[in-house]
């Protein structure tokens, strides 16, 4: 089962792997971004920003080489993956303007939306687009 989860190809084993990367991600960005407003005395939209920019690097590496376990081509992965934090930013914008504007809801119920929302579509198409022709890197070609 290890070897399945921390190898394999199983949709379910890239899920949780996923999971895993964005966790990770998500500590690597709030870190960046308290030493910005610590250290380098940014604001804290202005760190908020610069720290996600840091962490994506970081992301795409990480869901590349261990959640999807890709060998595929970096120039083509690479824009497609920046398409898709793109698409991440306007899809959450729209979820917290249905929540609170549209629905008239409680803002804490669109970072509920969003936060349940945004990673399972950013899975979906990395699965399905970012990665799906990648050769794998340990499978023969």
């Amino acid at each position: 089962m290890w070897n399945e989860l921390l190898r394999g190809h199983a949709l379910w084993a890239k899920l949780l792997r996923f999971g895993a990367v964005g966790a990770l991600s998500s500590v690597f960005y709030g870190i960046c971004t308290w030493l910005l407003v610590r250290g380098a005395a940014l604001p804290p939209v202005a760190a908020s920003v610069l720290g996600y920019l840091l962490a994506i690097p970081f992301s795409f590496f990480m869901q590349r080489r261990f959640a999807f376990r890709s060998g595929g081509r970096v120039r083509l992965q690479g824009p497609r993956f920046l398409a898709i934090h793109g698409l991440n930013l306007l899809a959450s914008t729209a979820v917290m303007h249905v929540t609170t504007r549209i629905l008239q809801l409680d803002y804490r119920l669109g970072i509920v939306a969003t936060m349940l929302v945004i990673p399972l579509l950013s899975f979906v198409a990395m699965n399905a687009w970012v990665f799906r022709h990648a050769r794998h890197p340990d499978r023969p070609s």
